[in-house]
């Protein structure tokens, strides 16, 4: 197999988490960043065209992962993300999508609620390639 990426390039899956949920705490954005991964996977197993990307990215380790880097930003701006991840690239080099949690908790008082949200959002490619999508979001904190 012929690597895609190039010495001076690397694949990354950047995880884009909303900061503007109160409710988003540690834990639950731990949680919500393997409901990444999972959302990852299943966009993957649908581009058929990305899964050598994909091996290719889980064989940077040894226990079938690569890098991830985490940026954080509100419900808008990951939204720009997103839409410049599709309308700027082709299908055949990034995959990137929304990571909806159809019964994230949020908590009413006493009782607590299930709602359907968007939590987080992935892209997915060569650091070169999404560099334009991501260049206005900042680390998460």
């Amino acid at each position: 197999m012929t690597e895609i990426a190039k010495e001076d390039d690397l694949l990354i899956c950047y995880v884009l988490m909303r900061t503007d949920l109160d409710s988003l705490n540690p834990g639950k954005a731990m949680a919500q960043a393997h409901h990444n991964y999972g959302a990852l996977m299943f966009a993957i197993r649908a581009n058929l065209t990305m899964q050598p990307m994909y091996i290719e990215w889980q064989r940077q380790t040894d226990q079938d992962y690569g890098t991830v880097i985490t940026l954080g930003g509100n419900e808008g701006e990951i939204q720009k993300a997103l839409y410049r991840a599709t309308a700027f690239h082709s299908a055949k080099t990034i995959v990137a999508g929304w990571v909806w949690d159809k019964s994230y908790p949020v908590r009413d008082g006493a009782i607590t609620h299930a709602v359907r949200l968007n939590t987080n959002a992935f892209v997915f490619g060569l650091k070169s390639e999404c560099a334009d999508i991501i260049s206005h979001l900042e680390y998460h904190p």
